[in-house]
């Protein structure tokens, strides 16, 4: 087996509302299609995918430890624009900056079910 590209990655989320109201208002993303109170495609503005689905139709597959077993990773153009903005907005942080030591940069921050999304160059 050979994947030839990742359709979409899917988080079940307590209170879709506000899921989808941060990833669309605090990280930016573009809503590509909208199933109200149950599912949501996200992805980059101008972008058809990979997409990022926020979905209440499997209560079961919610963790009990937020934040655990999934980290995407989102790609911007410029690292620290891109962080004053998500401060300005107020989001939270896990921890600092790292790998800038290893020639990477990345940070995560939070969204409102306590899962981290990576932020990188």
């Amino acid at each position: 087996m050979k994947p030839t590209q990742i359709m979409m990655v899917t988080v079940q989320v307590r209170d879709f509302d506000a899921s989808v109201a941060w990833y669309r208002d605090v990280l930016g993303l573009s809503v590509l299609s909208l199933e109200p109170d149950e599912f949501c495609e996200l992805a980059p503005p101008g972008r058809s995918g990979p997409a990022l689905a926020l979905a209440t139709d499997h209560p079961d597959r919610i963790s009990p430890r937020p934040g655990t077993g999934w980290t995407p990773i989102l790609v911007v153009d410029d690292f620290d624009a891109t962080v004053a903005e998500l401060r300005q907005r107020g989001a939270s942080f896990d921890a600092g900056e790292e790998g800038a030591d290893e020639g990477y940069r990345l940070i995560r921050v939070l969204d409102p079910e306590g899962n981290a999304i990576g932020i990188t160059t």
